[in-house]
Order: C-alpha cells, then sequence, then structure tokens
C-alpha cells in the first residue's frame, strides 16, 4: 500500500505531461506495487522510482520538452544558419550545409501554406525562429540539434535548388555545386529494400541522403 502511495506521489508530483505521455508509467506502477519486495535489492529505486521508456518512444520526452522550450524561446538566429546533420535516413552523415535565413523562410512558408497539416506541427515553430534573425550577426547561427529530423527536408529543398554552401567533413572542403555528384543506390539490388537520391562530394563521400522509394521483390511461385 505505502509503495503504490509512494509511486502515485512521484507520479503526480515529479513527472511532467511528457514523461507521462512517453514513458511506460502504468506498467512500472503496477509492476512495482506487485513485486515490490524487488525493490528492497536496489533501496534507491524505491526511493527513486524509476519509470522506463518504450522501445518506440525512447528519447521522446525529452525531445518534446526540448521542442516546446524552443518554440517559446527561440535562441538567437543569423542572417546564415548552419546544419549540421549528424544522422540522415541513411545513417551517419559528416557534412556541414550554410544557408541563407531569408531563403530557407521563403521555402518554408511556401510549404506551410500549400500543406495546412505542417501549421500544426513543429515547423511554425521553426519558421518563427527564422523571422526572428538578427542580419547584424556575422556568425552562422545553428539549427538547434533537435531540430535536425525537421530540417533534413529543408536540407534537401534547398540542395535540389543549389542554394547555399556544403562542406564535406571528410574532405574538410567546401565542395562546388559543379562538383557535386547525385546519385542513386538501391536500384540494382536484388531483394527488397530502399531506393535512395545520395549527394556525394567528388570522392564519393556523402554528404546527404533522401529516399526515394521502397521495393519490395517477391520470387515467382
Amino acid at each position: 500500500m505505502l509503495t503504490a502511495l509512494h509511486l502515485a506521489w512521484h507520479i503526480r508530483y515529479r513527472l511532467d505531461k511528457y514523461d507521462r505521455m512517453f514513458c511506460d508509467v502504468r506498467s512500472t506502477f503496477w509492476f512495482d506495487v506487485i513485486l515490490w519486495p524487488l525493490l528492497l535489492l536496489k533501496p534507491d529505486n524505491l526511493i527513486h522510482p524509476k519509470f522506463s521508456e518504450g522501445f518506440w518512444s525512447k528519447g521522446r520526452a525529452q525531445a518534446e520538452r526540448e521542442q516546446d522550450r524552443l518554440a517559446a524561446n527561440p535562441p538567437p538566429c543569423s542572417a546564415m544558419i548552419r546544419y549540421v546533420p549528424e544522422h540522415d535516413e541513411a545513417g551517419q552523415c559528416n557534412s556541414e550545409f550554410v544557408f541563407n535565413a531569408e531563403g530557407v523562410e521563403a521555402i518554408m512558408a511556401k510549404r506551410l501554406a500549400e500543406l495546412p497539416a505542417d501549421q500544426h506541427g513543429r515547423y511554425p515553430g521553426i519558421l518563427n525562429w527564422l523571422r526572428r534573425r538578427d542580419t547584424s550577426r556575422p556568425d552562422p547561427a545553428d539549427v538547434p540539434a533537435v531540430w535536425n529530423g525537421l530540417f533534413h527536408n529543408v536540407a534537401v529543398g534547398m540542395l535540389n535548388r543549389q542554394l547555399g554552401q556544403v562542406k564535406c567533413g571528410d574532405c574538410a572542403v567546401i565542395v562546388p555545386w559543379d562538383e557535386i555528384v547525385l546519385d542513386s543506390t538501391g536500384l540494382n539490388m536484388k531483394i527488397s529494400g530502399w531506393s535512395y537520391t545520395v549527394w556525394q562530394c567528388p570522392q564519393k563521400h556523402k554528404l546527404l541522403t533522401k529516399d526515394a522509394f521502397h521495393f519490395h521483390l517477391r520470387s515467382a511461385a
């Protein structure tokens, strides 16, 4: 009984809405109540209960918390912005993109006008950040890491328009637009999988990847 009351108090007063939404609160509560003697093996877990995150929601609570914080208090923005994706749809990245904030704002505003559903997502917060830019700041402003996934499509749009500056991290050089290689992978695969559009430097180092389509090959009966 005391264990249940303590857990209920902790859930009510120590967890925020993000924890309650994305952590496995209900299962952890009943597991600890029913098997409370196991908590004696780790007294700290009895005093400070730990609520696990589900496999598909791992890290979501912190990410959503940070997203809302950025929307309420955007960081400084400059005339130029720097996007450094650590991962994309096909794995790790080692590249850097510098874009004109005004150009990105125009593209994003058009996207939101054409896709009303996105107006209720996270893009309006990014658009607000761009509109608050200080053009007197000399250095590019870094895109917050929590926006990296959202900014992937923005970067793809800028690449398709050949706007901005692209740096290959492996070569440590800025790659001229006429030297960027556009490649498609997966087209010759003999098994099911994804086909990707890949932007590469002349040395074949990946700059960014965008999925093109998914295909499934089925053998004849």
